[in-house]
């Protein structure tokens, strides 16, 4: 007679268990190392941060954080002055432009992404760098969001950084509709 259907899933349930008890004793080795706190350069492709491409709502790493360690290309600690760094850009762009650091942080890799796309390598925070002194000019009422688009759309037409820049502030002094410069 064979064995009832209960006992053979206890027997079966009870071989599970042994099995993923010894796989998990053979993954244990006894040679740990020390971890070390001192960031130590990866390559970009093998660096976390660079392979996140955007900041949801609740994650824990600082959007300052996650642009200083996509361009070092090593995650940094919250107290790196590079870090520091671009929390105050950040914390500018946001006032200019109104907009939270996250989602400013989230556009710049957006483009940086897309412009590396078309070959043109340019960092998250130097897009922001570039985009933060058009917002100081009168009549700039775009949004972040807004400019990094027409910025990559100039960049995409072969226009270098300092002439797309340039480009758009003379755009930004434009009066919605209209094709006269304020003067």
């Amino acid at each position: 007679m064979s064995p009832s259907l209960p006992a053979v899933a206890a027997r079966l349930s009870r071989l599970f268990l042994v099995v993923l008890t010894a796989l998990c004793l053979a993954a244990c080795d006894d040679d740990t190392e020390t971890a070390t706190l001192t960031p130590v350069p990866q390559d970009a492709e093998s660096s976390v941060y660079s392979q996140i491409t955007w900041l949801d709502a609740g994650s824990p790493i600082a959007p300052a954080q996650w642009l200083a360690s996509r361009a070092a290309k090593t995650e940094l600690p919250q107290n790196d002055p590079r870090v520091a760094a671009a929390r105050k850009e950040l914390g500018l762009a946001a006032h200019r432009f109104g907009d939270e650091p996250r989602m400013i942080a989230n556009r710049a890799v957006q483009v940086e992404n897309m412009l590396a796309e078309q070959g043109i390598h340019e960092s998250a925070s130097d897009i922001v760098a570039a985009l933060v002194p058009i917002a100081a000019k009168p009549g700039a009422l775009q949004g972040f969001g807004t400019l990094c688009q027409q910025y990559f759309i100039l960049r995409q037409q072969g226009l270098d950084r300092n002439a797309a820049v340039e480009r758009l502030q003379e755009l930004s002094l434009r009066t919605p509709g209209s094709n006269r410069s304020h003067g």
